[in-house]
């Protein structure tokens, strides 16, 4: 047995199949090609950190600012994410509930506003520009977290992008055979839209700059 033979019992035989595959069979290129995957996802995932931080906390603003209710967004029942909205015979926010219920009692004494706001995870904040929330949530207030005029479907489509991607990474998916570059822009284009200064750190440390030229099947 090879040293490198614990990849295909790591990743996997069908997964690592893939890997084998794009690299015609030559298996030390498939290794290659797993360990860049694997350093590409990392990096992306870092910086998906970053904009997530910097999304719900530009969300948290802007959204506070617009409310009037007697408590937080997150913890007045009559807020657009905590109010019984019945659509097609579902409550719209039945996982919000949930999801704010857990991370209150998760948090307990500690449940502080800003401290609800760290605990709630992507699945939450990613579907806040739904159409389904455009009334509630983006005509008063959420259009305000993005560039002057940026349409609300346009803002959705970029961060289902990120949220998808981000969820692949996570669960160890390859995204050798995607279009990473590009991916890779819209998730610094995101950043920019969200946090202009955050966007243009990202880009003066360029962390793609060398895996772009390690890629082992060039």
């Amino acid at each position: 047995m090879s040293d490198t033979d614990w990849y295909e019992s790591w990743l996997g035989r069908e997964r690592f199949a893939k890997f084998v595959h794009a690299a015609r069979g030559d298996r030390a290129r498939a290794i290659a090609l797993v360990d860049w995957d694997r350093e590409v996802g990392g990096e992306i995932m870092k910086g998906l950190g970053e904009w997530e931080l910097a999304m719900r906390n530009s969300y948290d603003a802007v959204i506070t600012d617009w409310w009037t209710g007697t408590d937080h967004w997150l913890r007045d029942p009559t807020s657009p994410v905590l109010a019984t909205i019945m659509r097609d015979g579902r409550d719209l926010n039945f996982h919000n509930k949930k999801n704010i219920g857990k991370a209150i009692s998760r948090l307990k004494e500690k449940a502080t506003p800003a401290n609800i706001v760290a605990n709630l995870s992507l699945d939450f904040w990613r579907y806040l520009t739904a159409a389904s929330r455009e009334k509630s949530l983006w005509v008063p207030a959420l259009h305000k977290a993005f560039p002057r005029g940026t349409p609300r479907f346009a803002a959705d489509q970029q961060i289902d992008g990120l949220y998808r991607l981000r969820n692949r990474i996570a669960h160890r998916e390859p995204i050798f055979h995607m279009p990473v570059a590009a991916l890779v822009e819209d998730l610094l284009g995101s950043c920019e839209r969200i946090r202009p200064e955050l966007g243009r750190a990202i880009k003066e440390r360029d962390p793609f700059r060398d895996l772009w030229e390690q890629y082992p099947l060039n």
